[in-house]
């Protein structure tokens, strides 16, 4: 079913955490030139859009997770909602955030170490 681009970006997922490996490698995890990407298999998909997500560079250092979450366009009222995610999964820091804007995608294994990053869910978009 066709969904144009304003209705796929209602939504965003979010994944938080810390890559302990280099900038190169991190990239790598989602590099469409390996056919299909570490992180496709991740969320069982032939490719992502690059136009639908977003992948912040690392942090040099661990940040609280309300800093990385000025990076992710996430309706405010749902940023509450995210830290409390956040806190029931022991997550306090990290040095990584991405997202995806895509409501069409249901993630497999939520609780999957994603590269060092952890699902944390889907939210509305402030887009």
């Amino acid at each position: 079913m066709y969904l144009s681009p304003l209705e796929r970006m209602r939504k965003v997922h979010i994944w938080i955490g810390t890559f302990s490996g280099s900038k190169k490698e991190y990239e790598d995890y989602f590099n469409l030139q390996d056919s299909p990407c570490r992180f496709c298999i991740d969320i069982d998909a032939d490719e992502f859009d690059e136009d639908f997500i977003g992948i912040i560079p690392l942090f040099n250092e661990e940040q609280d997770i309300s800093v990385l979450l000025q990076e992710v366009p996430i309706d405010m009222d749902d940023i509450e909602d995210v830290l409390t995610s956040c806190k029931v999964m022991n997550i306090e820091k990290g040095n990584a955030v991405l997202y995806l804007t895509d409501v069409s995608l249901v993630v497999p294994n939520k609780e999957k170490n994603f590269n060092g990053l952890k699902y944390i869910g889907m939210y509305n978009s402030s887009l």
